[in-house]
């Protein structure tokens, strides 16, 4: 969906989306869309300098990080965003310095405004780094691969690495 510049009329403009799931062109490896992407956003504009509040809404579907079940989870974002045209370049050698305020400001083309990529850049900055079916999630044993949620393994976890032997060999005559 792109908005044009030029027929954006004087006050803000009320966008209410809904995209279906495989709409937006969302393609991360870890994290699919489980349901529409809602989208809701108030453009507000100063000639070509848009601003923009708004909030996207979905469920993801993906596997645990520690215990490798899947999980579909809700997504909600909420974003406050400046868009300006994009600057003229001298030459296409130059380099840009940025201020610090620009890392704040995204660049559109000056002409039409592209909603979708707003949107998937929202749902993709909402993904967490590291996806989690909860957040005391115990994992997978390392020595057999049991469920640590479900039950604590049989597995023989004394073993010592040798580098510390010394150590515990330190620890055991001090506690005598």
């Amino acid at each position: 969906m792109f908005i044009e510049i030029e027929d954006l009329k004087e006050g803000p403009l009320h966008i209410s989306h809904v995209y279906a799931a495989g709409d937006i062109g969302h393609s991360h490896e870890a994290a699919v869309l489980a349901e529409p992407v809602q989208a809701d956003f108030v453009l507000m504009h100063k000639e070509r300098d848009l601003r923009i509040e708004g909030t996207v809404e979905t469920a993801i579907r993906f596997k645990c990080s520690r215990c490798v079940r899947e999980f579909t989870r809700p997504l909600s974002a909420s974003y406050e965003l400046f868009y300006l045209p994009q600057p003229e370049w001298k030459s296409g050698d130059a380099e840009i310095e940025l201020r610090y305020e620009d890392m704040e400001v995204g660049f559109y083309d000056g002409i039409r405004f592209d909603v979708d990529l707003m949107i998937l850049e929202q749902i993709e900055l909402a993904i967490p780094m590291k996806l989690l079916c909860r957040e005391d999630c115990r994992g997978l044993c390392y020595l057999c691969g049991a469920d640590l949620n479900e039950s604590p393994c049989a597995c023989n976890r004394q073993e010592t690495d040798s580098r510390l032997a010394v150590l515990l060999d330190f620890r055991k005559k001090l506690d005598k």
